[in-house]
């Protein structure tokens, strides 16, 4: 599955950023740098496929990540600092890491593996204006050539806001490039910003809400959860309490999105990390919970939200759910590899190989795979035209990873975000 990906993707679309495969066409979505290339590298690294790495070792040198080159009449002309992190900042990182460490022999010239790292700085060199605020928190869209920020998160007194998962998702991508160029000026930018999150009044015992004044770092809401928005956060502090579900202050609204499904992973990895079973069997659960999603969906596809509340079920807003299912199924193959670990192995490799031969059957499209409409039916409705990164970043990464021996890259100590594993200073192997 991954190499016909890569081949759609590189037969049609490369350099560009994304693959259009019904039509054989390509979208550039993130600043036209090669997205779908440098999210997968680490993927790549981690199967061992020697030519598929040495294409995109040799690309890398070659983007200018200091401008936006997406200038087709439906490419996004704006930045996002969010995006351009998790995907690009941490695919090269990632790579770096891999390359210098358990998969130091696929490469024979040390030079290819150190642009990755002086690309990464570049990168985040060119962003560092996002932070050129009063309080230090990160305006999120920008246009990067000019080097200024764009109104889409302006409010009526005219300052910006910044998200949650903006301001507290940087901070393994940041410190560890301060580690590796030893450069502590980015882990600080991001430690700044995530210490207004840290120190923000509680909406309930641990959690907040999830949008804060750029001007003065005030949080200004009180919604919040696993959900859309904020839900890229939770998964770079340690677990403490459970809530699957979003809240609007002290009103509980039951219903939790698909997004939320890595809260499984994310508790069985904190149980591993820090030694303590109290935080596996709720993990299991949720990984459990979301898998039967899966499950009892007829095309094997889960979907983008789970609601345990008939009155909303009743509403047609949501037993439609066409507008939904773009993005869903990705996060289970999360819990799944890191549960394999925790739970019986062949039960879990079971689960996820119903996943595979359900998204062969409903998201195999083309040159490549897409998301589909519709995952009540038994086919999944309509099938889009667009092939995600993460494809191949995230869902076929978990999906090998839960099939591996585990060697290599299991052997070194590595903190992840989305997907892309980083190592990470610890005293003791996770």
């Amino acid at each position: 599955m991954f190499r016909q990906a890569c081949s759609g993707y590189y037969t049609y679309a490369f350099p560009n950023d994304d693959l259009l495969p019904k039509n054989n066409s390509y979208r550039n979505t993130r600043n036209g740098w090669g997205l779908t290339a440098i999210d997968g590298l680490d993927t790549a690294i981690i199967m061992e496929q020697q030519d598929i790495v040495d294409i995109i070792l040799d690309f890398v040198p070659t983007v200018d990540f200091t401008r936006n080159n997406a200038k087709g009449p439906r490419d996004a002309q704006t930045t996002s600092l969010f995006e351009t992190n998790i995907r690009y900042l941490g695919g090269l990182l990632s790579s770096y890491d891999l390359l210098k460490g358990p998969f130091q022999h696929l490469v024979s010239d040390g030079k290819k593996v150190d642009a990755l790292l002086q690309q990464a700085k570049t990168l985040a060199d060119a962003l560092r204006f996002c932070f050129n605020t009063p309080s230090g928190l990160p305006v999120n869209l920008v246009f990067l050539d000019k080097q200024t920020f764009t109104d889409s998160s302006v409010m009526q007194n005219g300052d910006y806001s910044a998200g949650l998962a903006e301001i507290g998702t940087l901070v393994l991508e940041w410190q560890r490039l301060s580690d590796l160029t030893g450069d502590p000026t980015y882990g600080q930018l991001a430690q700044r910003a995530e210490s207004y999150w840290f120190n923000a009044p509680e909406v309930w015992p641990g959690l907040t809400g999830g949008n804060f004044s750029v001007g003065n770092g005030e949080l200004i809401d009180d919604y919040g959860g696993w959900t859309s928005g904020n839900d890229s956060a939770s998964p770079n502090t340690g677990p403490d309490l459970t809530m699957a579900g979003a809240f609007s202050g002290q009103v509980v609204q039951n219903y939790s999105e698909g997004l939320a499904c890595f809260i499984g992973g994310s508790f069985i990895l904190g149980s591993t990390a820090l030694k303590n079973k109290h935080y596996l069997e709720p993990g299991l659960q949720f990984a459990e919970f979301c898998a039967n999603g899966y499950r009892y969906a007829a095309s094997g596809i889960g979907p983008s939200m789970y609601s345990w509340n008939e009155t909303i079920l009743s509403n047609p807003n949501y037993t439609n759910q066409t507008t939904q299912y773009e993005r869903a199924g990705w996060f289970i193959p999360e819990n799944l590899a890191l549960g394999g670990g925790q739970a019986p192995e062949a039960y879990w490799r079971d689960v996820a190989w119903a996943y595979t031969i359900a998204q062969n059957k409903t998201l195999r499209v083309g040159s490549g795979f897409a998301s589909i409409s519709n995952v009540l039916e038994a086919d999944g409705g309509e099938q889009r035209n667009f092939m995600a990164s993460f494809m191949l970043a995230e869902v076929l990464k978990y999906q090998y990873l839960i099939t591996a021996p585990k060697q290599g890259i299991w052997d070194v100590i590595y903190g992840e975000d989305k997907a892309h594993p980083i190592r990470v200073a610890a005293r003791t192997p996770v």
